[in-house]
């Protein structure tokens, strides 16, 4: 009984401790003209960043303000390149929500014409930065039409109702879960976009099927030669599958049931 509660004990600890963010940098080469100041590759390591400014104009980041402090994100000039790595294997798994493996964040923000009134009429900063996925370090394969910096902007809490919020909400958004591809933000207001995020800190979705790989563990984002513009990021993380996060209770409570059932 007790090898019984163990191993259910021990899958739900699994399930609940790993780490779904990027955690050690292994190459960064800069190209030509990042950001300056903003070449610290460590900034996309862990979550992304919820709350931006600190020490300077502090607000919550919703997808109309991105992070901009050096602190939080990185820049990739033209020519230069960011390579990551998980502490652990990201899947290729057909019960994540839309078939999505992985989730990159940036900077990109909607455009509020209507200012402050938080109505979507256009992204910028998006479409940017070619990405790469390797198991190994070495053999690496480009998931063709994905960039790595695109829709949808990060949302660092789920219970906001200011897109301009000074202060931080008090739910939490889910960095693990990605939104709809099939959703359109064009003309959306600030209440629409957080109901149609249903829970999600957004991120650009990246399904990395088309390479073959079942796993990979590193990511390495590019910005081509033939680019104009720089890139920056913020963080990567891998997708959560279905059910999340439902599924440590349930295998805590499966344990107890048993424990109780065999006293």
């Amino acid at each position: 009984m007790k090898l019984c509660v163990a191993l259910v004990l021990a899958a739900a600890s699994g399930a609940c401790a790993s780490n779904p963010f990027s955690t050690s940098v292994v190459s960064y080469f800069p190209g030509s003209n990042p950001v300056p100041g903003y070449t610290n590759p460590n900034s996309a390591l862990g979550e992304p960043t919820r709350y931006t400014g600190v020490g300077v104009f502090p607000s919550a980041v919703t997808p109309f303000n991105p992070p901009f402090l050096s602190s939080e994100v990185v820049s990739i000039g033209v020519g230069g390149s960011l390579t990551l790595r998980f502490d652990q294997p990201v899947t290729n798994d057909p019960q994540n929500p839309f078939g999505i493996d992985l989730l990159v964040f940036g900077n990109a923000f909607y455009n509020d014409s209507s200012y402050p009134l938080g109505i979507v009429d256009g992204i910028v900063s998006a479409g940017r930065g070619q990405v790469d996925v390797s198991a190994d370090g070495t053999h690496w394969f480009t998931v063709p039409g994905l960039p790595a910096d695109a829709e949808f902007p990060t949302l660092g809490y789920s219970d906001l109702t200011d897109p301009y919020a000074l202060d931080p909400g008090s739910v939490l958004s889910d960095f693990t879960r990605p939104v709809d591809p099939a959703f359109s933000a064009m003309g959306k207001t600030f209440a629409q976009l957080v109901a149609a995020y249903n829970g999600s800190g957004g991120g650009s979705g990246i399904d990395f099927a088309s390479t073959g790989l079942s796993a990979i563990q590193f990511v390495r984002i590019i910005n081509p030669l033939t680019s104009s513009v720089t890139v920056e990021i913020d963080a990567v993380s891998d997708v959560s599958s279905v059910p999340t996060p439902g599924a440590c209770v349930v295998l805590g409570a499966a344990a107890l049931l048993v424990s109780r059932r065999r006293r």
